[in-house]
């Protein structure tokens, strides 16, 4: 009980220590996405658009059922039903070698993505891409991509713990977070529910987001 006390203790510590690369994390990802925003919308707009509209036409032109399922797969891998499942059988092995601050920092970056990413979506209320009829097509607003969000943040510090804490080679886990990552922006891109900023600036804000999340770690852990 003393043991498991002492743990819970240096959890909280780490914990709180964390919180102000947290904060900060949200903060710049909050500003990069406000500035986004306001640069496609008052600067480039009347530029921007027709180029958006063309882009996603041409990839509806490469449109078939075998690549259809194959997107639609790539898509599911930054949804809640693959990461939180992943994001729990990872934490459990974590937890078990005592590392289990790395373990909560995985879900704060889970977590702190969807935050950001509802909090936008509802102040810039975006809609959808509406060029041709899909039963795909979400029913809330578009910018930013939160799927392409999740995959850049998600992905990229399991990479990174899985390099460090159980020594999987960075040329397996690099490559794989940065083809997913990829993939799922391009596949929210092909599946029209997407505009190609919205995943731009998901990749951007969820970057910063990333890297906030791993300096913290490894100040508080070591990555």
């Amino acid at each position: 009980m003393a043991e498991f006390s002492t743990r819970l203790y240096w959890l909280f510590q780490s914990l709180a220590a964390f919180i102000p690369y947290l904060l900060a994390g949200l903060l710049f990802g909050a500003i990069a996405l406000a500035m986004g925003a306001f640069i496609a919308r008052f600067l480039l707009w009347e530029w921007l658009l027709p180029m958006e509209e063309s882009c996603l036409m041409t990839l509806n032109t490469w449109a078939n059922p075998a690549l259809d399922r194959l997107m639609t797969a790539i898509t599911w891998m930054a949804q809640g039903e693959v990461t939180i499942p992943i994001l729990l059988g990872i934490g459990a092995v974590f937890v078990y070698r005592n590392e289990a601050i790395v373990a909560l920092v995985l879900a704060i970056a889970l977590g702190g993505s969807w935050l950001l990413n509802g909090i936008f979506k509802f102040l810039f209320r975006r809609k959808r891409p509406d060029l041709w009829t899909s039963s795909k097509r979400p029913m809330d607003y578009s910018y930013p991509s939160g799927h392409s969000m999740s995959a850049i943040s998600f992905y990229g510090l399991l990479a990174a713990e899985l390099t460090h804490y159980l020594s999987i080679p960075a040329g397996i886990t690099a490559p794989l977070a940065t083809g997913l990552t990829l993939g799922v922006g391009f596949s929210r891109m092909y599946l029209g529910v997407h505009w190609p900023t919205d995943v731009l600036s998901g990749w951007i804000a969820g970057g910063i987001w990333l890297a906030s999340c791993l300096y913290g770690l490894a100040q508080i852990g070591g990555v």
